[in-house]
């Protein structure tokens, strides 16, 4: 590696069209750091990082761009976001995917205001840090981040659960022009009865395009016959699963084998929906068994051939 004494033209090309809430040189300070970050192959400490820039992009001015409070990350990230989008080619269908995941970064200084202790379940070990969630917007072979937001701990006062703050991103996220159908996408963390309604009631004011939601939903989850899941889980018969092989990326070897029920039912405060158990042998128990939960009628398995292979590919990741 070697010193870098001025800064790409291609680079300050790139960052023409930024949003203008800048003060002082701090625009040319976060060009050189994003530079730096995708130049650099060792740890992306903010130390290293100024020792391969000029003698003026200091470590000190690194440290007050990121603190400074004039500047909002969020209005670079969606515009980051709309410059991909119309950039990268499109899927063929026109179907885009929104992802969303949770994820927690370690920290050890306990003066961290937003950090907080935790676990993910009682089979998890316990973990000391930041916590945020993400929307991951993902196509064909593409898969960027478009949105996220920290998690404060609950004794915080402007604390807000994270199901709230995926909503707002999946709000606030607009889909390009050529997008015909959105399909939000979340593990059981996210399968709850506001998010669902959340991306039914965006279907309704979005005529332009079509929205649906995959997501993973718990065995307590009843149906308007007052019939839990876990029944249909427990007792079905392992003869009614149908084998489905879903294709690797162009470029590996061997392909992925699920074994996955459909069903339509009519659930508590949704409505009709089809759901899918899924899982990765056709031996496996009901306790290993994925339940999902679209409203996107046309993914149903027939005779082995459709379905939907990426709720099952998701589910069991």
């Amino acid at each position: 590696m070697i010193t870098v004494t001025y800064l790409p033209l291609f680079v300050t090309i790139l960052f023409r069209g930024m949003p203008g809430i800048w003060k002082s040189r701090h625009r040319l300070i976060l060009c050189w750091l994003v530079f730096m970050q995708a130049l650099y192959p060792g740890r992306k400490t903010l130390e290293e990082l100024a020792r391969w820039t000029p003698a003026q992009i200091t470590v000190w001015r690194f440290r007050r761009l990121l603190k400074a409070s004039d500047w909002n990350i969020h209005v670079l990230v969606e515009w980051w976001v709309q410059e991909a989008l119309n950039t990268l080619p499109p899927p063929k269908d026109g179907t885009l995917f929104l992802v969303g995941d949770g994820s927690e970064k370690p920290k050890r200084g306990t003066r961290n205001p937003l950090a907080q202790k935790g676990r993910k379940s009682e089979h998890h070990p316990w973990f000391f840090g930041m916590r945020f969630a993400l929307l991951i917007v993902n196509w064909d072979v593409y898969r960027f981040p478009v949105a996220f937001r920290l998690i404060r701990p609950k004794t915080h006062p402007a604390y807000q659960p994270e199901n709230a703050l995926f909503r707002e991103m999946v709000g606030r996220f607009v889909p390009p022009p050529w997008a015909k159908q959105v399909i939000v996408e979340g593990d059981a963390a996210y399968g709850s009865q506001d998010n669902m309604k959340m991306v039914i009631q965006r279907d309704a004011d979005d005529p332009a395009r079509r929205w649906g939601f995959v997501f993973a939903i718990a065995r307590t989850w009843k149906t308007v016959e007052d019939k839990a899941i876990k029944d249909l889980v427990t007792h079905l018969p392992r003869k009614y699963y149908q084998r489905i092989r879903v294709p690797r990326l162009p470029g590996s070897k061997g392909c992925k084998t699920f074994w996955v029920y459909s069903t339509r039912l009519c659930l508590r405060h949704i409505g009709d929906v089809t759901v899918v158990l899924s899982k990765r042998g056709r031996n496996i128990g009901p306790k290993h068994t994925k339940i999902l939960v679209t409203n996107l009628d046309e993914w149903i398995p027939t005779g082995g051939q459709c379905i939907p292979t990426k709720m099952a590919r998701g589910a069991n990741q």
